[in-house]
């Protein structure tokens, strides 16, 4: 008898406090949620990190190799393949010939590619990769994270392709082949808008 009581007793006291966990997951799901989708900029203003396909790419601004501020706004009105990398990463560093290939092949039609590296601390290694494999793209340091946050991802390297309006057209994960004809014919439709 003494044990069915105590049955009892657990059973409505895990039902209370049971649903008072479920609450709190449920709480810290959204507050991760919105945290995520909420970040701050290097300014210090909060904007909407929202980099999913079909929406407007999150503007940043980063130091380029020769210490220049520049950034999405710099390229309005041009298709941007926004390429997030670093240099101890062996994928990344196998696709930055393909972006060169890209690159010349398409800018004077209208497109860019910025590559973003991902490495912290001294930039020597980036400008040293760069200079050694001719690298003729923009390749902006972000080396706060500030970029990182707003397209977030769990792999390296990671692509966004930008139309020109601003808006995200794609997002690749992981190392891809920018030079093939498959690539080619989807960015014409892009360039020629």
């Amino acid at each position: 008898m003494k044990s069915t009581v105590l049955k009892e007793k657990n059973s409505t006291h895990l039902k209370k406090h049971g649903l008072l966990y479920l609450l709190l997951v449920i709480a810290t799901a959204v507050f991760i949620y919105r945290a995520q989708n909420s970040v701050v900029s290097h300014s210090g203003s909060s904007i909407n990190g929202n980099s999913e396909v079909g929406s407007l790419a999150p503007k940043f601004t980063l130091r380029n190799l020769k210490g220049n501020l520049e950034g999405i706004d710099d390229y309005k009105d041009k298709v941007i393949i926004l390429n997030f990398w670093a240099t101890w990463c062996a994928p990344c560093l196998e696709e930055m010939p393909a972006f060169e290939k890209l690159y010349r092949r398409y800018r004077s039609q209208g497109l860019t590619v910025l590559a973003v590296s991902l490495d912290k601390g001294d930039s020597s290694k980036v400008k040293k990769f760069v200079d050694n494999n001719n690298l003729t793209f923009p390749v902006l340091l972000d080396l706060d994270g500030i970029a990182e946050k707003l397209y977030p991802s769990f792999t390296i390297p990671f692509t966004y392709v930008i139309d020109k309006k601003g808006r995200v057209a794609a997002r690749v994960d992981g190392a891809k082949n920018w030079a093939s004809n498959e690539t080619f014919a989807a960015l014409d439709i892009l360039v020629k808008g």
